[in-house]
C-alpha cells in the first residue's frame, strides 16, 4: 500500500484545494472531512479512480450444487 497523506494548495488567487493520495472508497472522504469543515462549503468534489475501488476486507464466498 502506498504512503496516505493529505495535500492541501492554495493558489496565488485563494482557491484551496485538499487532495488525499493513498487511500480507496470512502477513506479520502473521512480523512479530509475535518480540513473540509474548517474550510467551508467545497465548491466542487471531483473523486479519483481510487474512491471506485472497493476495499478488500469483507469477502463472501458461496459454494451451490454438488456435495452428495
Amino acid at each position: 500500500m502506498s504512503a496516505r497523506r493529505i495535500l492541501v494548495k492554495v493558489s496565488p488567487f485563494g482557491e484551496i484545494t485538499v487532495e488525499a493520495e493513498g487511500f480507496q472508497g470512502k477513506g479520502c472522504e473521512a480523512a479530509t472531512a475535518a480540513i473540509e469543515e474548517a474550510l467551508g462549503k467545497a465548491r466542487q468534489r471531483t473523486r479519483k479512480p481510487d474512491f471506485w475501488r472497493q476495499t478488500n476486507r469483507h469477502q463472501n464466498h458461496q459454494q451451490l450444487g454438488g456435495g452428495s
